[in-house]
């Protein structure tokens, strides 16, 4: 894997100066100056008042670490954010994120079965949590990591997902939240034919309760949540305006790559339905998008509808990438309020 590690890492130098240059191109526009004075971050150990009102933009970096995370004390900033993985979430960089006042999200993928990573074994396979999950109906290949866990409302692991959060909660101080991958309201697995999909409609009940647990033990904490999967309007429906895109119970969504395609993701990130029912960003939503290039990067930050916005292709997730230019604070968490 070191040749694939040095293929990413090299071109960061260029690749972080031309995105400064593109991004100083827009500066005019008015993503630059509508947070021209940020609410100061909260103290690391405080919930969040109801009285302060998050800032959300304008945009700044964020970066994934599935694997190796020291690239990740370069966040380690109040505004700062980054996303750890399945087994490394306990890295000294990100405590040291964390304790600077940047924010750590913590990867979950509830939708497949695959087990890998001391949380996703907790919930799939018998544990403290529950008895083993089962898998949907129908046995569905949902792509090279796994199939299709049964999550539907009354399921097993419906049951399991509060204790294992709660688990996470209790053994890693440090973090702010979740990074809930493949939770949308419809399927976009390449193994899923939606189209002949049975139930389409247990589907997405499943995944609102899904959030809704997110959501419940978020408030209780003082933490935050994305989700990597569409809700997008009328096709699986946003939540709960299903004709609205946006989940209302989620604090923000993920956008993997797809630069070019602002004319959709654009309004779809700006939709006023995300966070509309989170206690701690308050209507406001912290949206990520990670780009291929500098142009797409570009396109996203001049939007005004993500908080977070980095270039890093997919190919370098595992080992992350560094932010473009410096940090504000947003008032997001930066750890477990006690």
């Amino acid at each position: 894997m070191a040749p694939q590690r040095e293929r990413w890492t090299r071109p960061v130098a260029r690749r972080v100066a031309g995105v400064l240059a593109l991004v100083g191109a827009v500066a005019v526009l008015p993503v630059a100056v509508l947070a021209a004075t940020p609410t100061p971050s909260l103290p690391v150990s405080a919930p969040l008042p109801t009285e302060l009102r998050v800032t959300n933009l304008p945009p700044q970096a964020a970066g994934i670490f599935w694997r190796e995370s020291t690239g990740a004390t370069a966040y380690a900033h109040p505004g700062g954010l980054v996303v750890a993985g399945r087994d490394n979430y306990q890295d000294r960089a990100f405590e040291d994120v964390s304790a600077a006042g940047g924010t750590v999200l913590i990867y979950l993928d509830a939708v497949i079965d695959n087990p890998y990573g001391r949380y996703h074994d907790m919930l799939i396979n018998a544990s403290p949590c529950g008895p083993a999950t089962s898998l949907w109906p129908g046995d569905y290949q949902a792509n090279s990591w796994g199939h299709l866990n049964d999550f539907r409302v009354g399921s097993t692991l419906q049951g399991k997902f509060r204790c294992v959060l709660e688990a996470m909660v209790a053994e890693n101080p440090h973090m702010a939240g979740w990074f809930a991958d493949d939770l949308g309201s419809r399927s976009w697995f390449p193994g899923i034919d939606w189209a002949g999909f049975p139930d389409k409609e247990a589907y997405r009940q499943g995944a609102i309760a899904l959030t809704q647990t997110l959501r419940s033990v978020a408030d209780e904490h003082g933490l935050v949540f994305v989700v990597n999967g569409t809700w997008t309007a009328n096709d699986g429906g946003g939540y709960p305006n299903t004709a609205k895109s946006g989940n209302a119970l989620a604090d923000g969504g993920f956008v993997a790559n797809h630069d070019g395609q602002i004319r959709f993701f654009g309004p779809y990130g700006c939709s006023s339905q995300w966070a509309a029912q989170s206690q701690v960003t308050q209507g406001k939503a912290f949206n990520i998008a990670l780009t291929d290039s500098p142009a797409g990067t570009v396109e996203y930050v001049s939007s005004s509808c993500y908080a977070y916005v980095n270039q890093q292709p997919d190919s370098a997730y595992d080992d992350g990438v560094a932010p473009w230019g410096t940090f504000h604070a947003t008032g997001l968490p930066s750890r477990v309020a006690r």
